[in-house]
């Protein structure tokens, strides 16, 4: 797809996003490479399709009841930035690290009251020691991605060290680079649940903090999606995507997402994108009780 074509669908549709080039417009969208991507759904979780209905159908639900929220709210933007720099997972099926360690460092910020909070956990340890270690992998049809409740997991049982414990570079490793200390500056997590409610997401968000988050991810949005509440318009399914999610506008119909796709993409790294577009909110995970032992 040309973003010319995309320019003209865009257009003829009710969709009001801007699109244009972007860092990720020459690659190839490929679902079996999961690159850019990597969320796939865990052992218990409806397929991709199946949380796209229910995304639907929760909206449908949502449209009938009365908030008890804010209207809108946004941790870049709370009494201060409580959401840590954009990172950039690269080529590798790597996200649901980047968005469960968005998640944690945010709540850290939150739960601390303290918007400048020095937190960067290591994506790298979380993907390339403990997914690895499940068999996970940057790409591959029956290995490659993973999801959400099994780094959570990961963050509850183990704990993920610090960034400078290792740092991340794109492409499988086999965890040979963590530094011999990572034992004594861990982050970890006291629980974690799922929320399948609108509602109560947006409580949570306003709250609480971020929320892990997954959706489906087409062409339209991975190379061209420079900025606005983003629908789906044209282009190929690429594949399932999690990220970060740290507001939301019920004035504007959005969520907002921090994306793992470094700032030279989209609104500087971030997203908009509409309700119940997409699976973005069929189900999202919520981070309880995170403490850190610091950095060395």
């Amino acid at each position: 797809m040309e973003l010319a074509e995309l320019r003209q669908a865009i257009e003829a549709s009710d969709a009001e996003w801007v699109p244009g080039e972007t860092s990720l417009s020459p690659y190839e969208i490929d679902p079996e490479a999961m690159e850019l991507l990597g969320y796939v759904p865990g052992p218990e979780e409806p397929s991709l399709d199946e949380q796209e209905a229910m995304a639907q159908a929760g909206l449908e639900t949502f449209a009938l009841g009365a908030p008890g929220y804010p209207p809108a709210h946004d941790w870049r933007d709370a009494g201060g930035d409580f959401v840590t720099p954009i990172r950039d997972q690269a080529r590798c099926g790597s996200c649901v690290a980047f968005g469960s360690c968005a998640t944690v460092e945010g709540t850290l910020r939150v739960q601390e009251q303290d918007a400048g909070l020095e937190v960067d956990l290591s994506e790298a340890q979380l993907f390339y020691c403990i997914a690895r270690a499940q068999g996970r992998r940057c790409s591959g049809q029956q290995t490659g991605g993973w999801w959400p409740s099994a780094a959570l997991d990961a963050f509850r049982e183990e704990g993920v060290a610090d960034e400078a414990c290792y740092p991340y570079q794109a492409g499988d490793q086999d965890c040979t680079d963590l530094r011999s200390d990572w034992r004594s500056r861990l982050t970890t997590i006291a629980g974690w649940q799922e929320i399948d409610a609108q509602p109560e997401m947006r409580a949570w968000l306003s709250e609480r903090g971020p929320l892990v988050g997954t959706m489906k991810v087409y062409e339209d949005f991975a190379r061209y999606y420079r900025g606005g509440v983003y629908k789906y318009v044209a282009g190929n399914f690429g594949g399932g995507h999690c990220i970060c999610l740290v507001g939301y506008d019920d004035p504007a119909g959005c969520w907002i997402g921090k994306n793992s796709w470094g700032t030279d993409w989209g609104e500087e790294g971030f997203f908009r994108i509409a309700y119940g577009e997409c699976a973005i909110d069929s189900t999202m995970w919520a981070v309880e009780g995170a403490s850190s032992q610091g950095t060395g």
